[in-house]
């Protein structure tokens, strides 16, 4: 099948600058005009002002290459694909609330998606929800924090919002919980959910009863968000060029048609304030 029949736009992009990503920005680019896509948002990392996290997100260093290294890019393939400037951050309550803003207001970001890997409950220190003593306390953390973030009105869509099946690692009660509240607040907000295809090329796979069955994007999460009404899109979230053109989008699309869902074929961006 076509490619770019398959899927147009791509909103979940990285850049060497955090660290786990390799390529240049120009060479995601370039990939992804040649596998058909129409529109490239680069959403490397957030880089943080007063928090450095190597191996994770950049340093505050890169900030400003970062954004005139994508802006460069929108002008250079002007006509050929639409490329914006994003960043895949937490949410960290009252920290970066008046940081994520100013990106969007002042330093020319067209978006922002939320992607809650880790959060600052102390305000200095990060701690990854997987790294929690007790696992359902680290769900009831990531629950509250990504419904958190949805009422703040500045995120484009929720990156793998079934994240959390990756370390908590089996369906029950409380992960169906945390679902079901994740979408409905989704549908409140008219919040796109994305299906991530990060771990059908890592093959990372849960730890329930089926071993066969990705991490993410689980399928009873996505049950949910079909039974609620949520839109969803497909998120490629690359870490290398050749991705673009590796990664398999007929697999994303067979997921999401088995579901009963349909992807976007664009994201509308959050008029922010």
């Amino acid at each position: 099948m076509d490619r770019a029949k398959m899927i147009e736009a791509n909103y979940h992009s990285h850049t060497f600058r955090c660290g786990h990503a390799v390529g240049t920005d120009e060479e995601y680019v370039q990939c992804a005009i040649q596998a058909g896509l129409k529109v490239l948002g680069f959403s490397d990392h957030v880089i943080l002002p007063h928090h450095s996290q190597p191996g994770m997100r950049g340093d505050f260093s890169l900030l400003k290459g970062y954004i005139q290294s994508v802006n460069d890019l929108k002008k250079k393939y002007a006509g050929k694909i639409d490329i914006y400037l994003g960043f895949e951050c937490e949410w960290y309550y009252g920290i970066y609330e008046p940081y994520y803003r100013d990106l969007l207001l002042n330093e020319g970001f067209d978006y922002l998606i939320l992607g809650q890997h880790c959060c600052l409950p102390d305000g200095e220190n990060f701690v990854f929800y997987s790294h929690f003593a007790n696992r359902l306390e680290g769900l009831k953390a990531y629950t509250k924090d990504v419904l958190a973030a949805m009422d703040s009105g500045l995120f484009a869509y929720i990156a793998h919002p079934d994240h959390f099946m990756l370390w908590y690692g089996a369906w029950d009660e409380e992960a169906e919980k945390a679902s079901r509240l994740i979408c409905k607040k989704a549908k409140e907000k008219n919040i796109p959910l994305e299906i991530n295809m990060g771990p059908s090329r890592w093959a990372k796979k849960t730890s329930v009863k089926d071993p066969s069955i990705l991490c993410y994007p689980y399928p009873k999460f996505f049950e949910i968000a079909k039974q609620t009404g949520n839109s969803v899109v497909i998120g490629v979230d690359a870490h290398a060029p050749s991705e673009y053109q590796t990664s398999d989008y007929a697999w994303a699309l067979n997921f999401a048609e088995a579901l009963g869902l349909k992807p976007l074929k664009r994201v509308d961006f959050p008029k922010v304030c």
